[in-house]
């Protein structure tokens, strides 16, 4: 027999065996459903219908597990090995994620610059693509002649926009020198003095803004600066709501901005604890103080089910986390798990004990608070004392907290180490907003007069953090170039706004750090079609009445679109900023055919950074880590967008 017959003869036979194995595992799973529909008591006709259903599903029932769940779980666990292709496989535990989290080594400096361009990407490339559909689609949204050959026109980028020949296509166009659309920007700015002026401001802002923010990425300090964005969120949530009177729908929205901010911090706190070596214990105390808060909450509003999820389900995995630090761990171990383990489970335990329904919920909110106070003083340490207390009072009173403007090392190094971290100013920020959320009705008074202090407060922190955070600026480059050691940051920073561009100035697009991700962004724009065919369904189907009933009531152009057509389209709207936020942190391909080795790690996102590690350094144990920790990410993003789409407005 050839080798051509003996090969075709093997994929026959393997075709046969696949189709033998589909066959027999549909059948065990419609019988293994079939017994769990016997156990749970349903009647035998009903047990048919479940036999059957899983029957016809089996097939995909057993692809998901064999092509999806089970290479899901391997690379979980490869993620927790030094698994690289070629030698052997180690455990490592959570080196690979501390590495990445933490940035430690160069391959965790690369993945903190390729998560902040993946952030940049969302941040900012996502808002602009939502502005450019929904123009897009208003504009479709008129009856003119010829309307379908611009719709075509509109959507066609999107077919194109993937293809490497358009993506080199636009290399080509955005050449700093001699390219379409430089040229195109300069003869424009030369024919009219307005737009020259703001040509160049645009260019003087890209510049500023990206310099700024290349800094942040590569981990240069930032001073003061980082009280400033917890502050100005405060100020202006509390200026939205001390507007007009104290209704119930400014206390929602005060206790969801309060939740948000609050599941933040959880999550990061839980990050860094995870990835401490070893083990932070107070990861265990949160972990029991959110189990008590579940159950209480749960208890309160009578779902008994979930009350007993709450409440049975961490105390086995304590009991199992106490056995097994007993059987592997040693005295250290022991010394630090274990008391851990007991004070978060004890809330929890002590319910079983309580016999009224209001005993229980005592229980239940008093150990949550004293482990969250736990985990509180445990924080305390190193933060907020040695003097560090004293920074807020000095903003308050809009004085500077640097105490050694002329110290260099102060400066780089001791101010973060002095100062206490602005997650503490975001943890006010919360409290603050969710004590107003909880103002009764019977004191509305009272509420309006505690936002207007914190607003105050929050205010003069904000405007202090930043006259300080430009003092510090200022101060740091000053000393830095008398000592001839400039920062990059600042040195990028100061030549970009050094002086305002000439007319020689162009954007250097796809060759210059400060213009490679706003060159992406521009690209991701151009093929804005998908998203505006979804405005433009969404459009079609707002009633015609609802316009003509506001012209009635002398409605403009500007109140109808604001009042109607964003309302009515807003599911439409929410759909795409979900879309786009899942699409920017995963953006890959772009980056792969336009990256240039000047531009590349300034280019690369989260995806692109696992693509280098797992296919082409062959890192697999460590490219699984990124991927799970990208997936991570994109499901807490999505489901905080679910929980917080009360502004999405669903017809009955």
């Amino acid at each position: 027999m050839d080798v051509s017959a003996q090969a075709r003869l093997e994929n026959l036979l393997w075709a046969i065996g696949t189709a033998v194995f589909i066959v027999i595992g549909s059948l065990l799973v419609g019988h293994a459903a079939k017994a769990v529909a016997r156990w749970r008591g349903l009647s035998a006709g009903d047990q048919r219908k479940v036999y059957w259903g899983f029957l016809f599903a089996a097939p995909w029932i057993i692809g998901f597990i064999i092509f999806v769940l089970g290479p899901a779980l391997a690379s979980l666990y490869y993620s927790f090995t030094d698994y690289k292709l070629g030698k052997g496989m180690n455990w490592t535990g959570l080196d690979n994620y501390r590495e990445l989290l933490l940035g430690q080594g160069a391959q965790g400096r690369r993945f903190s610059q390729a998560m902040f361009n993946s952030f940049y990407y969302m941040a900012v490339g996502v808002p602009l693509q939502i502005i450019t559909s929904l123009g897009m689609a208003l504009l479709l949204n008129n009856q003119v002649r010829g309307i379908r050959i611009f719709r075509l026109i509109f959507y066609l980028p999107v077919i194109l926009a993937g293809g490497p020949a358009a993506l080199l296509a636009w290399r080509y166009m955005l050449a700093g020198n001699g390219g379409f659309v430089n040229v195109s920007l300069q003869n424009l700015a030369g024919s009219f003095f307005l737009f020259d002026w703001l040509y160049r401001a645009f260019i003087f802002t890209v510049e500023a803004i990206n310099s700024f923010y290349a800094g942040i990425a590569g981990g240069d300090p930032i001073g003061p600066f980082k009280y400033a964005v917890p502050a100005l969120i405060g100020a202006l949530v509390l200026l939205s709501l001390v507007r007009g009177e104290w209704t119930p729908g400014k206390r929602i929205r005060a206790w969801l901005v309060a939740e948000l901010i609050g599941a933040c911090l959880i999550v990061m706190l839980a990050a860094r604890a995870l990835v401490a070596d070893p083990l932070d214990p107070g990861l265990l105390l949160g972990i029991g103080a959110l189990a008590a808060a579940g159950a209480l909450i749960a208890d309160y509003r009578g779902e008994t089910r979930r009350f007993r999820l709450w409440t049975f389900i961490p105390l086995v995995l304590a009991a199992v986390g106490i056995a097994a630090v007993l059987a592997l761990g040693g005295d250290m171990e022991r010394s630090l798990y274990i008391p851990a383990l007991l004070a978060a489970a004890a809330p929890l335990a002590l319910v079983f004990v309580a016999r009224a329904p209001a005993q229980k919920r005592l229980v239940l909110g008093v150990g949550a608070a004293l482990l969250v106070g736990i985990i509180i003083i445990r924080l305390i340490p190193g933060q907020l004392d040695g003097g560090r207390l004293a920074v807020l009072p000095q903003y308050l009173t809009l004085q500077s907290a640097i105490a050694q403007p002329d110290n260099l090392n102060y400066l780089n190094k001791e101010f973060a180490v002095n100062t206490p971290a602005a997650l503490w100013l975001y943890g006010i920020v919360a409290l603050v907003l969710g004590g107003l959320s909880l103002a009764d009705n019977r004191y509305p008074r009272t509420a309006r007069t505690a936002a207007l202090v914190a607003l105050a407060a929050f205010s003069l922190i904000a405007v202090s953090s930043l006259v300080d955070g430009v003092r510090y600026f200022q101060a740091y480059n000053q000393i830095a170039q008398a000592a001839g050691d400039k920062n990059y940051h600042f040195a990028q920073f100061n030549a970009a706004t050094a002086a305002w561009p000439d007319k020689n100035r162009v954007p250097l697009w796809m060759t210059n750090e400060l213009w490679s991700k706003p060159s992406l962004i521009l690209i991701t724009m151009w093929s804005s079609g998908a998203g505006m065919l979804i405005f433009l369904a969404a459009l079609k189907g707002v009633p015609r009445a609802f316009y003509e009933a506001a012209e009635v009531d002398g409605a403009n152009r500007w109140q109808k679109f604001w009042k109607i057509t964003l309302p009515m389209i807003s599911p439409a709207m929410f759909y795409n900023v979900v879309i786009g936020v899942i699409a920017a942190l995963q953006t890959f391909d772009t980056i792969y055919i336009l990256r240039t080795p000047q531009t590349e790690d300034d280019l690369a996102s989260a995806a692109f950074f696992l693509f280098n590690r797992t296919f082409r350094q062959l890192e697999i144990g460590q490219g699984a880590a990124v991927s799970w920790i990208l997936a991570v990410i994109i499901v807490l993003l999505t489901v905080l967008q679910f929980r917080y789409n009360k502004w999405v407005y669903y017809e009955a």
